[in-house]
């Protein structure tokens, strides 16, 4: 996972573990001492992963074969995840049609009841199955349309070329096979090889997990892979251009006029810094709200103020009373002068 985060996320991550660890008036021996307990405590949470990893299976919730055999590939929080489509591929799919079987592939419209008025086309064969929500495109897992579609077909394992190296169990011993991905359907040939290199794979670390520390198994083994290696020969195998040839044609031989134009190299990743909810909401929070002048609500303003109607009346009938008490007054003030007047007289 630290290999798919920005820049700017690993190193607020490293900067948050190891602030747990120093302090800023430490000094070079302590800062010596306490590095070495934060590399012992990662040390120490890796090889506790790894080890519930190794001989722990989780369990499984339903009956299908295909959970029990994401137990058995796939690291724990990867496998819940692979656990919840699964479940939802059995509550919530809907199969709407089901296409005829054309050279090993199936195809199938179903709908998700979670989200109306949306269909999704699910291709699927013994080995490969693809979605139209391009779900393994953008997270590495099979989505529940996919499940679904493969348990309807009677798959009882999930095929090799979706189960990718990061997410297995075994993904620190497997040496990288991004080189021998999955073709189209038009080449069959390089499917049929990626998925033996795949199952090769399988089985040989298969085999080193049964001789474990056995100095005399893994002797045998070292054994076996040297005569192997010895019986192959010199031979270089399919190259890296050869296999580019096989999928997408041979290199034309003409002049190439047409070249890629020359990039510049920013600075920096040339994204912003992703912002919190937390810290929106913070930011919305110190903002000053707007209020009704007639009751004080922050819903809404003067001019679509429920209660404007019985304002402007009460306005109204409260100017009416000042305006007679004035002209009471007016008058009182009046009467009083002229008998004032008449005394004078």
């Amino acid at each position: 996972m630290f290999g798919l985060m920005r820049t700017t996320s690993r190193s607020e991550s490293e900067n948050n573990f190891f602030s747990q660890f120093h302090r800023q008036s430490d000094s070079l021996c302590e800062f010596y001492l306490r590095f070495g307990s934060a590399m012992d405590r990662q040390r120490y949470e890796y090889a506790r992963l790894n080890q519930e990893d190794l001989s722990a299976i989780p369990s499984t919730v339903s009956k299908l074969f295909i959970e029990a055999d994401a137990a058995q590939l796939y690291t724990r929080p990867i496998f819940y995840k692979i656990q919840q489509e699964i479940l939802a591929s059995c509550y919530d799919m809907r199969i709407q049609d089901i296409g005829p079987l054309v050279d090993g592939v199936k195809c199938y419209i179903m709908k998700d009841v979670l989200m109306k008025d949306k269909l999704f086309e699910v291709k699927v064969s013994q080995n490969h199955a693809d979605c139209s929500c391009k779900k393994f495109v953008m997270c590495g897992i099979l989505c529940r349309h996919a499940f679904c579609a493969l348990n309807h077909f009677e798959v009882v394992k999930i095929p090799r070329l979706l189960v990718l190296n990061r997410w297995s169990r075994t993904a620190e011993n497997r040496p990288s096979s991004s080189k021998f991905v999955g073709v189209s359907d038009d080449f069959r040939k390089m499917e049929t090889v990626s998925l033996m290199v795949s199952n090769i794979w399988f089985s040989f670390q298969k085999s080193m997990n049964k001789a474990g520390v056995d100095v005399e198994k893994l002797s045998y083994v070292d054994k076996v892979v040297k005569q192997l290696n010895s019986d192959l020969g010199d031979g270089s195998g399919l190259t890296k251009k050869a296999h580019m040839e096989v999928m997408m044609g041979p290199q034309p031989t003409e002049d190439i006029t047409i070249h890629a134009p020359n990039q510049c190299k920013n600075k920096g990743s040339g994204f912003k810094r992703f912002v919190s909810q937390r810290e929106k909401a913070i930011k919305e929070g110190n903002k000053r709200a707007r209020k009704c002048k007639i009751c004080q609500s922050s819903v809404h303003d003067a001019r679509t103020c429920p209660r404007k109607n019985d304002s402007s009346a009460g306005d109204a009938e409260k100017n009416k009373s000042s305006t007679e008490k004035n002209k009471s007054s007016t008058v009182d003030v009046t009467g009083e002068v002229e008998v004032d007047s008449g005394h004078e007289d």
